[in-house]
């Protein structure tokens, strides 16, 4: 009977092992999957705000902070997961996510900007590239490929010498401090280049007698209008010049606004030194921002408007001339559909304005001047980082004669209401439909729109100039800044930002959503109370975040950024053992995808937006970072602690990795010089299918 009893404890045993041998690796996966997260949402949500706060106290340059501070967070998961495996696990994981992360990039990321562009609809376009492409700044093209291109052929001169350790009897590679230290100067050349690349292209145009186009300059009146392409096709864009019906909207922009005294004018080469980011906005090609009336996504910027007059019982209006009873039961059926579509979701709030509000309406009052849409606006708190997931965001805007408000696209917006100045001189971008506030202090934040549509850009042209001319008579008594209708707002209500809380329940998300954020309800609550959100303004859009803050953010955020580092790079270790292959192999598929999934968000996002260019700049400055810096930088501290070298790197087809790395940006470029700088569809279809080959090949050497 004991022999039973002890038959039967075994095989409980045995099944429990068997049971946790199952489940085992589903765990590692899902412990691995977290920690993406964590890494994700550290990176986009704390570190680099708090990164901007402090570059912006410093007065430190857009270029030299974009390509150091700015850099160094954004791709700050991949270098920590390279420190760890180097100098604690000891496995080349963090090499594989590096040399993985760059394929990905490069061919995924490139793809999903050309899925998620623009359908143009112009016919001679369409006919030549098809409905969606991305047309990219020669440049650009020129500056980041090449110091890619630079970083390939350095990391393969380091990881060129190869060894044999007799006593393990396997292959190893051996990094010199020379070689490392080549690696990470080329970082260092990056970072002149671009702090001087207006000087070094000013040199080229003139080597090369690169022609300016003249500028197009209206007559002189009130209301200053001036257009200028040269800086424009100085920079190998593929634009000719103002054509007639671009003029022409402009003169039509001068009549509608020449009673006016704002000084409104296009941005100028002069401006652009003072003006990096919006340096940046008009580098982006015209093209890119081009669609097609009939197709537009929730977040797209669309050409084409419908209208809502308040005068006629909040009815949808559409651009086109028809008669009174079709544009009633046109609008009731639009705003039928709206209520329909919110009330689909798990908990829908109402109160988000673009579940009332499509984002290309427009409401207008006759009787009171007033004009209701939606704008993008810039987030002051990703001003100097290159296309995050939330550099623009979605607010609701209500020009009066008297005030400029907006609340934000999120539930209870009216909680984070923002009061504009009394501004006295705007800068706009017709092409792209941007809109600069200057504003009147000398030192404080400026606010950068984009309007969904040309429609909503003209209306909200207008509409700031009957501001501008209601409001002088408080600008001439000194007045900057109103306060909000409510007078002095309460504690709860002044943070104006529109960034959600990690804590805060997503109450219009599907059921799925509101599963996962349950799941991960206990993450985001030690999160949220241990790493300081300096994402803060008060309601007049400006910063209250001290710098003392950000230090406590960046360093926390740092703390969370190594703890997830380090629990990714020991659970994908552990998977790989268990699946039975190398940590290299790991590296290059599911690390490296895991850890660029954040980029491609971004980049997506910004390519709907009509920044395709910039999603594709993002790319090639990214991996540059990775190589040189990720590797480079964790490699000379390693070889000067170690007796100058670094040997504790086994072969591991790494070198085959990085071929496929210039393989494809050979045909990248091959790509480029044949269609002028375009990247079509059929290209991100290759992308993709190079991508899963890529994936194919590296798991199968290990098991063929």
């Amino acid at each position: 009977m004991a022999d039973d009893y002890a038959y039967a404890d075994d095989g409980g045993e045995n099944y429990g092992n068997a049971l946790g041998s199952f489940f085992y690796p589903f765990a590692l996966v899902a412990i691995s999957v977290t920690s993406f997260w964590v890494q994700s949402v550290v990176t986009e949500e704390r570190l680099v705000p708090a990164l901007n706060i402090i570059s912006e106290y410093f007065n430190i340059p857009d270029d030299i902070a974009g390509a150091t501070l700015m850099a160094a967070g954004a791709s700050s998961p991949e270098l920590l997961c390279t420190i760890i495996s180097l100098f604690v696990t000891h496995s080349s994981l963090g090499l594989g996510t590096i040399v993985g992360s760059e394929i990905f990039n490069q061919l995924i990321i490139c793809a999903g900007s050309v899925y998620s562009s623009k359908v143009h609809s112009n016919d001679e376009s369409v006919k030549k590239y098809g409905e969606r492409f991305l047309v990219l700044d020669r440049t650009m093209v020129v500056r980041e490929v090449g110091f890619y291109a630079l970083s390939i052929i350095l990391l393969y001169v380091a990881l060129s010498e190869v060894v044999w350790d007799k006593n393990d009897q396997i292959e190893r590679i051996n990094v010199s401090l020379f070689k490392a230290c080549l690696l990470f100067g080329g970082y260092l050349l990056y970072v002149v280049v671009c702090v001087c690349m207006e000087q070094i292209t000013a040199i080229i145009k003139f080597v090369l007698a690169w022609e300016e186009e003249p500028s197009v300059r209206l007559p002189p009146v009130p209301l200053e209008v001036t257009v200028s392409d040269s800086w424009y096709n100085l920079y190998g864009g593929s634009n000719q010049g103002l054509n007639d019906s671009n003029e022409t909207h402009l003169r039509s922009l001068e009549s509608a606004m020449s009673c006016g005294s704002v000084r409104c004018r296009n941005f100028h080469e002069e401006d652009l030194h003072q003006l990096p980011f919006i340096y940046n906005l008009t580098s982006e090609p015209v093209e890119n921002f081009e669609t097609t009336g009939g197709k537009s996504t929730h977040d797209s910027l669309s050409a084409s408007s419908s209208f809502v007059n308040d005068d006629d019982d909040n009815n949808t209006i559409d651009t086109d001339t028809i008669d009174t009873n079709r544009k009633k039961v046109r609008g009731l059926l639009s705003k039928g559909c709206k209520m329909l579509r919110c009330g689909d979701r798990c908990g829908a709030d109402r109160d988000y304005p673009v579940q009332v509000n499509d984002v290309l309406e427009l409401t207008n009052d006759d009787d009171t001047c007033e004009i209701r849409c939606h704008l993008w606006e810039r987030s002051y708190f990703y001003s100097k980082a290159r296309a995050r997931a939330h550099a623009f965001q979605l607010r609701w805007f209500t020009i009066t004669p008297q005030k400029i408000s907006s609340v934000p696209d999120r539930n209870s917006p009216t909680k984070h209401a923002m009061v504009y100045p009394l501004f006295d001189e705007i800068h706009v971008d017709v092409k792209r439909r941007i809109i600069q506030l200057v504003h009147p202090v000398e030192g404080k934040r400026d606010f950068v729109l984009i309007a969904p549509s040309l429609a909503i850009f003209d209306a909200v042209l207008q509409a700031l100039d009957k501001y501008v001319t209601a409001t002088s008579s408080l600008r001439d008594m000194g007045v900057t800044e109103l306060e909000d209708d409510r007078g002095v707002l309460s504690k709860r209500d002044r943070n104006a930002d529109p960034h959600v809380e990690l804590i805060e329940f997503p109450k219009n998300a599907s059921m799925l959503g509101v599963a996962l954020w349950l799941a991960t309800f206990p993450l985001r609550l030690i999160m949220h109370y241990s790493l300081p959100d300096v994402r803060q303004l008060d309601h007049h859009g400006l910063p209250t975040a001290s710098i003392f803050v950000a230090y406590m953010s960046t360093v926390m955020s740092l703390t969370w950024l190594l703890a997830g580092s380090y629990t990714m790079v020991v659970s994908l270790e552990s998977l790989a053992d268990v699946i039975g292959i190398p940590d290299s192999v790991m590296g290059v598929t599911l690390s490296a995808a895991g850890t660029s999934l954040p980029a491609y968000i971004a980049s997506r996002i910004a390519a709907e937006r009509g920044f395709g260019n910039q999603a594709v700049a993002n790319v090639f400055g990214s991996n540059t970072f990775n190589i040189t810096v990720g590797l480079g930088l964790p490699w000379v501290i390693y070889c000067l602690a170690n007796d100058g070298s670094y040997s504790e790197l086994e072969n591991e087809h790494i070198l085959e990795s990085i071929l496929t790395m210039a393989g494809a940006l050979v045909l990248f470029v091959a790509l480029m010089l044949q269609t002028g700088y375009v990247v079509l569809k059929w290209h991100a279809d290759l992308f993709v299918l190079l991508y899963i080959c890529y994936v194919a090949y590296s798991i199968g050497q290990v098991f063929l």
